[in-house]
């Protein structure tokens, strides 16, 4: 009995294995750090790393709603003074060493530290007091003041660090041989070109169906296309084009990961109270607004890959107004206004986009020529345009840029990262925006929350220091040998759950 009951655990545990391999090829950059270490991450894509290798507190579900990960359970305290997380007392990373408090301490800390460029370094310094290690299995975060929006940021880039394993490698040894608790550990990589992964067997949250996982960072949106056609990529990231004849081949299926982004149009001159500029007058603002033929855009060169629409927060946050619609396309109202704001002839400005933005910047740019706006594009590789434009805050004229990323259910959060005045993505915002999303953070229920974001849309939309554009949604081809895909609601990783023919 005891032999067979052994070759029947033996059995289920072959079959259950993870076989086979898939290759993904994605448009934005994956290594937004050096090799697989996070700490420098700054947030410039989908953090592919640091929701693949790593594991975080939370997680979310399909529907994007926040859920145990490392973490089993929390408590927040009277008036937000601390989180307490319950931890799993039986996790691993994947060179063996048992997670516990202390590499939740160790985490935050390095994130913060006065050398990290980590997406939420400024954010978290201003949010968190510090991190008690109550026991090995219990993590006090004392907090400054209260923010739900620390939950999703947990999730989206709060991977957690082996600290043995990292103090003892180094910095540039971590980078090259990374260390994590998520589902899948680390192969190897080509630093801006690749990297490549493995699944871990008996994963607590999901082991992955696949057993390797290599994910490709292929910029050229015909490049990805060939690849998926060629069999040389099973998951490609799609430009807008490519969706039509892709859906009409029944050897593919299209994936539409919902509410990716929210795209605006920034108007960069803002940032610089010195220097004269037609875009200081909000009737030159609103006049862009009006020059844009959204609809169009969204139909005939994003392929339905987009919705327009006319409040800046998502459609699954809460306070999102249906009601608001998106500013129509009135070319001759935007000359009007431009009239009235003394530039009769128009105005002469540029439009500095990266890579991933060609596409709607070339359009944006055509619909404006056409009000008078010149506004050429300026192209920039990805680094460039972060470390030389952006970080620096050179960058002027109009930037396509995104409003809101991964839709969530809380306002402050989605909002902060693009419009407070610490976040690394926000280019310029007002003293009353800065102070409103800190006040929303300390909403205690849905109701409150609810009513903030109609608040903070409201603020938003009157301050006009950006113009919304619409909310988009990342296509993606799958090729014959993929079965399904669930990525959740707002997020394009969740690979664990890619499962093959």
């Amino acid at each position: 009995m005891t032999v067979l009951l052994s070759f029947i655990l033996r059995t289920v545990e072959t079959l259950a294995a993870p076989a086979g391999n898939v290759t993904v090829a994605i448009a934005s950059q994956a290594f937004n750090h050096k090799g697989g270490d996070p700490t420098n991450y700054f947030g410039s894509a989908t953090p592919v790393a640091l929701q693949t290798l790593f594991d975080s507190l939370v997680n979310i579900d399909a529907g994007h709603k926040i859920i145990p990960a490392l973490a089993k359970s929390w408590k927040i305290s009277p008036g937000w003074k601390y989180i307490d997380f319950s931890l799993r007392d039986n996790i691993k990373f994947h060179n063996g060493d048992p997670f516990s408090a202390e590499d939740v301490q160790y985490t935050v800390a390095t994130y913060t530290g006065k050398s990290a460029k980590h997406v939420f370094r400024n954010p978290w310094r201003r949010l968190i007091e510090s991190v008690e290690v109550v026991s090995p299995t219990q993590a006090r975060i004392h907090l400054k003041k209260p923010e739900w929006g620390l939950f999703e940021n947990l999730w989206w880039g709060g991977g957690i660090l082996p600290k043995n394993y990292r103090e003892k490698v180094g910095e540039d040894g971590f980078a090259d041989k990374p260390v994590g608790a998520g589902p899948w550990k680390w192969v190897s990589y080509k630093q801006d070109q690749w990297m490549e992964f493995e699944a871990v067997q008996n994963h607590y949250r999901k082991t992955p169906a696949v057993k390797t996982l290599k994910v490709l960072y292929v910029p050229e949106h015909s490049t990805r296309l060939a690849m998926l056609k060629s069999g040389e990529a099973d998951i490609a990231e799609l430009d807008g084009p490519h969706v039509p004849p892709l859906k009409a081949d029944p050897k593919y299926k299209i994936k539409m990961v919902k509410h990716d982004l929210g795209i605006d149009l920034i108007f960069a001159d803002l940032v610089d109270p010195e220097t004269t500029s037609p875009f200081k007058d909000i009737r030159v603002r609103k006049a862009v607004s009006l020059a844009i033929d959204r609809q169009s855009i969204c139909e005939k060169i994003l392929f339905g890959t987009a919705t327009p629409q006319g409040d800046v927060i998502s459609p699954i946050t809460l306070g999102y107004d249906p009601a608001l619609k998106a500013d129509p396309y009135d070319p001759e109202k935007a000359k009007a206004l431009l009239k009235e704001a003394g530039y009769p002839k128009g105005i002469k400005t540029t439009m500095p986009v990266m890579q991933s933005y060609k596409l709607i910047g070339e359009a944006i740019s055509a619909n404006l020529a056409e009000a008078g706006i010149i506004a050429p594009i300026e192209l920039y590789e990805v680094g460039a345009f972060y470390e030389g434009g952006w970080a620096p805050r050179k960058l002027r004229g109009l930037i396509p840029y995104a409003g809101w990323a991964a839709a969530e259910p809380y306002a402050a959060n989605d909002l902060g990262a693009f419009y407070a005045k610490d976040a690394f993505h926000c280019y310029f915002t007002t003293p009353e925006i800065d102070k409103a999303l800190q006040d929303a953070n300390q909403s205690e229920n849905d109701a409150e929350m609810q009513a903030w974001g109609r608040k903070l849309s409201k603020l938003i939309r009157e301050a006009f220091i950006t113009t919304f554009l619409w909310s988009s949604h990342k296509p993606y081809g799958m090729g014959p040998r993929v079965k399904s895909w669930d990525a959740p609601v707002g997020s394009t990783t969740g690979y664990e759950t890619i499962t093959l023919k």
